[in-house]
């Protein structure tokens, strides 16, 4: 049915065009983060190649590093883009409330609709007070852990269901001469998300599950709440126990998180790997060695980060969420095609050839289009967690910057360097940085 009205809508733009009153050759600027000649800049520019040669509407993506401050500038300039990609759902809503962007109401979007395909838990982290401004774009799957089966068969190593199953089989690793961990959390000025993520895993399988993770995020607790201070002690059992880390815990900080997992596609002088378990989003493979990229879903998978004091189908992922800054025709009908079931077929199928990983948050979408057959099983894992309500996004993009990006990124490193003894200090400064 909703294939059927887009169909629709192609031939009568189409036909627009056929009597002269078209949108053709009329250009949208799209401006994010990814850059433009990256795997992901190129996939979403990919995505429009059809839409452009249906409807004669330019679709032009530009990314930047600087993506922000850029678009900061270009907004006090009075030239904004028509429409900006942030990978932070919280910056979406700041911009809504400095009054700089159109609500999706305004541009012709079916709000019902909208929350039926993306879910309203995804819908409602673009919203002001019920309003929807942010478009849902893709999704990343962020609660697994990456292993290679063969390493694990060859010793006997079973698939750890629950915390203390890995903690025991870290242990036995580590008993065999091995390091059971990957972890590197170096990102330049980002430095620290990688171990927010897992404060966010933790955090949902622990004190009250999904009850105390959205309280937490919602600062409806304080940052130093004694289940807080939990999942931190947590967090750091796997950073500091001698031994669970490459390097040592002294190289978490060092190492680049996009290098991060190469030791495990490195063998010792006794065939050993250089670490057996990473956790690391679905987006990852992206970073592995060229040659480690074919062993993608075979070699090397992934299994659910694992059971805690909560069992929990609760999923923890991030994404992406667009926004409208200029309202037109040729703006509306892009707005149109990238809240339509079909827009990520050309990202999903990899018609740019860059190894995409990108996952659409369409509930709706095909997820046998993904050319990986590892995509696949995490866009069904994705698609049935964003169903039924149990997929959280990433904590720290939903708090306010000065934490989110802030404080929280800065104390997770520096709990990196200073132990254990340092998490009372740490979720105190943390507390104290809260707007």
């Amino acid at each position: 049915m909703r294939k059927s009205l887009i169909g629709l809508l192609l031939i009568l733009s189409m036909v627009a065009v056929a009597c002269g009153n078209s949108l053709e050759g009329q250009e949208v600027i799209y401006f994010g983060a990814p850059a433009t000649d990256g795997p992901d800049g190129q996939a979403i520019q990919s995505s429009f190649d059809q839409f452009t040669e249906d409807t004669g509407i330019i679709v032009t993506y530009v990314g930047s590093e600087n993506f922000e401050s850029e678009l900061l500038a270009q907004i006090e300039a009075g030239n904004p883009p028509n429409i900006a990609l942030w990978p932070q759902p919280g910056t979406v809503r700041a911009q809504a409330e400095a009054g700089n962007l159109i609500p999706l109401e305004d541009l012709g979007v079916d709000l019902e609709e909208y929350r039926s395909n993306f879910s309203p838990y995804l819908v409602g982290l673009g919203e002001v007070d019920g309003v929807p401004y942010g478009g849902a774009h893709a999704v990343n799957l962020k609660s697994i852990v990456w292993y290679q089966p063969a390493e694990f068969d060859s010793r006997g190593y079973a698939i750890p269901d629950t915390w203390d199953e890995m903690i025991a089989l870290a242990d036995q690793i580590v008993a065999e001469g091995m390091t059971p961990f990957c972890f590197g959390m170096y990102s330049n000025g980002a430095t620290g998300w990688l171990a927010t993520d897992w404060m966010e895993d933790i955090m949902l399988r622990t004190g009250n599950g999904t009850t105390s993770y959205d309280q937490w995020v919602n600062h409806e607790i304080p940052f130093n709440d004694p289940i807080v201070k939990n999942a931190a002690t947590y967090l750091s059992q796997i950073m500091h126990t001698d031994g669970y880390v490459v390097g040592g815990s002294d190289a978490i900080v060092s190492t680049f998180f996009g290098d991060a997992q190469n030791p495990m596609f490195e063998r010792d002088g006794n065939g050993n790997p250089g670490c057996f378990m990473h956790r690391q989003a679905s987006f990852i493979p992206g970073f592995w060695p060229e040659d480690a990229k074919e062993g993608l879903g075979t070699e090397t998978t992934f299994f659910p980060f694992p059971d805690m004091e909560v069992p929990s189908d609760t999923v923890l992922g991030a994404g992406d969420m667009w926004a409208v800054l200029v309202n037109d025709e040729a703006t509306q009908a892009v707005v149109d095609f990238m809240l339509s079931e079909n827009y990520f077929d050309a990202i999903a199928s990899d018609v740019a050839g860059t190894g995409s990983t990108r996952i659409s948050a369409h509930i709706g979408f095909d997820t046998s289009k993904y050319w990986s057959p590892t995509t696949q099983k995490q866009a069904d894992f994705l698609k049935a967690a964003l169903a039924a309500n149990v997929f959280r996004f990433d904590g720290s993009d939903n708090m306010p910057p000065e934490v989110g990006s802030g404080s929280f990124w800065s104390e997770m490193t520096e709990l990196a360097v200073q132990g254990p003894g340092y998490i009372d200090t740490a979720l105190d400064t943390i507390e104290k940085s809260w707007p």
